[in-house]
């Protein structure tokens, strides 16, 4: 073993990986938010989202980081699990861009880019921001410019080409792509290197061929160990990409020697054969999976079960732009806020959940929060649109109204978060309540829970039957209330520490009930006729209390 040799090959490798990790890192940030609002606005396609993951996977020069980003936002609900297939598909077919440049020998460029991006850095203005990537994208090919000369009087080398002709095995071959694509992280290096290799003479195309295969494999592995502590929703994803690019594999092996043969036929030189054996693969395997994305999104649905229903920050009935009928519009709004009140009466059942030490429910709960905070404002952009129109002033009122119900709708939900976060810290802390506080909360939850019900029923209209049952759900959380208070004190002044938590639950189940009776006071206002000669007097209006 020639050790000198060694340590010249590894720092420059170790360049190689640095560069093309800050390249990607250096092009999200000149991006910024247009980069996530790529991803989000092209996933309405599967075909669309295809195009997306390749581009932006040809820009960062990583199939992983755009992976790992689509996880991401189908996590945080900014894409829906089918929505990402696309993202995941077309990001193989972009990080063959690095194996093209070597093939054909463009990396002679590199020291321009170098050179040119360094330059711009230090210009102020607008464009200084690409100074970086500019950089990073020379540093990436100068490295592997680096690697081929280093490497190039291995050739003759008898115990590296007994070692490389153990590559001829193509499971071996696959399981050697598998092994550097997790060593490096990152696929576009191990096929970077190997076209490198090839343009040496180290590995003949039908060598290099199974390493590119198990180098498709190995780039999932990020994408799994992301997903593991995130919803079903972003697991499915990055499941997906590691099926897609497992039957990927497993679908070519039977056909490679007509494949091998197809690359021979198409010509170039061996590091362009690797080259295109890479892209060819990748963009075959891409359109037969875009073909099958309904059959093969069920599939994976089907090995990741889902829990609770995908969140997607997405507005349910509300359109943008908003219909020119104003009563047309204003049915959106109440829609959406019905649409609200379902979703927060999934965050008080799942506070309920955590309070019988299910505390794996609070990041569905601060996920629905989040979505019920996004409605809100959606609903708010729609009361200020509409607010702008030319309508009559009992119009103007109900909207208004509407804007106050979704507002009155988010405080509840943040309330009961409170409630929730109440109760995983009381188990933090092994302070869990007794069973017999545990029922007595769920007592007092349950006129809350009807309450809710019959707002979603209900909602936008109060008839008086619904009224009356509400109005008698109050009335019992009060002496509900009431009673578990003297309860509370009695246990407490007897001695009983155990829960002394139990307070700070009613005040939250009390404050909950509160904004649910506001609410149906609120929904009741909108059916009473408002004239321009009423509006003051409405803010003295004494409250009776009902």
């Amino acid at each position: 073993m020639n050790w000198s040799l060694l340590l010249a090959i590894v720092p420059v490798v170790v360049l190689f990986l640095y560069g093309i990790d800050r390249f990607s890192e250096e092009v999200r940030h000149a991006a910024g938010e247009r980069f996530w609002t790529l991803l989000q606005n092209a996933t309405r396609t599967p075909a669309r989202g295809a195009l997306a993951g390749a581009a932006v996977s040809a820009i960062t020069q990583s199939s992983t980081a755009t992976t790992v980003i689509a996880v991401g936002l189908v996590n945080a609900g900014a894409i829906s699990f089918l929505g990402s297939i696309g993202l995941v598909i077309g990001a193989n077919v972009g990080t063959t861009l690095t194996a093209q440049l070597v093939a054909f020998k463009l990396t002679a460029f590199a020291p321009l880019f170098v050179v040119a991006g360094f330059l711009l850095g230090l210009v102020r203005g607008p464009y200084r921001v690409f100074g970086k990537p500019i950089f990073y994208f020379g540093l990436v090919f100068f490295s592997l410019n680096l690697i081929s000369a280093e490497i190039a009087p291995l050739q003759d080398d008898p115990e590296v080409i007994a070692l490389l002709a153990m590559a001829d095995d193509v499971l071996i071959g696959i399981l050697i792509g598998f092994v550097i694509t997790n060593l490096f992280q990152s696929s576009s290096v191990t096929a970077g290197l190997i076209v490198v290799m090839a343009q040496s003479g180290l590995l003949t195309p039908a060598e290099a061929v199974p390493i590119i295969l198990g180098a498709n494999i190995g780039t999932t592995t990020t994408g799994l160990i992301v997903a593991i502590r995130m919803n079903s929703a972003a697991r499915r994803t990055a499941v997906a990409q590691f099926l897609f690019n497992l039957l990927g594999v497993v679908l070519i092996l039977p056909l490679l020697g007509p494949f091998s043969e197809l690359i021979r036929e198409i010509g170039g030189s061996p590091a362009q054969q690797v080259a295109n054996s890479h892209l060819i693969f990748n963009l075959s395997t891409s359109l037969v999976f875009l073909a099958g994305i309904k059959p093969f999104g069920s599939l994976v649905m089907r090995i990741v079960p889902e829990k609770d229903a995908e969140v997607v920050f997405v507005t349910r009935h509300l359109r943008d732009p908003l219909p020119e009928d104003s009563s047309t519009a204003t049915g959106q709004v109440e829609m959406e806020i019905v649409h609200m009140m379902e979703v927060s009466r999934e965050v008080f059942e799942k506070s309920l959940e955590v309070g019988a030490g299910k505390t794996e429910a609070c990041a569905r709960i601060e996920h629905l929060r989040d979505y019920v905070a996004f409605l809100n404002s959606a609903i708010e952009a729609a009361v200020v649109a509409l607010s702008d129109r030319e309508m009559h002033v009992e119009d103007a009122a109900r909207i208004s109204i509407l804007a106050r119900v979704s507002d009155l709708v988010a405080s509840m939900v943040e309330q009961t978060v409170v409630m929730a976060k109440k109760f995983e810290h009381m188990k933090e802390k092994r302070m869990m309540l007794s069973t017999e506080s545990l029922g007595n909360l769920m007592e007092m939850a349950a006129p809350c829970r009807e309450n809710l019900d019959h707002l979603v029923e209900a909602f936008p209209e109060m008839p008086a039957e619904v009224d009356e049952a509400m109005r008698y759900n109050d009335e019992k959380l009060r002496q509900l209330l009431n009673w578990y208070y003297k309860s509370h004190v009695r246990r407490l002044a007897g001695g009983n520490k155990a829960d002394g938590m139990f307070s700070e639950m009613l005040f939250s189940i009390e404050r909950i009930g509160s904004i649910i009776r506001e609410l149906r006071k609120t929904t009741i206002s909108m059916a009473i006729p408002v004239s321009p000669l009423d509006i003051p007097d409405l803010v003295d209006l004494p409250d009776d209390g009902r």
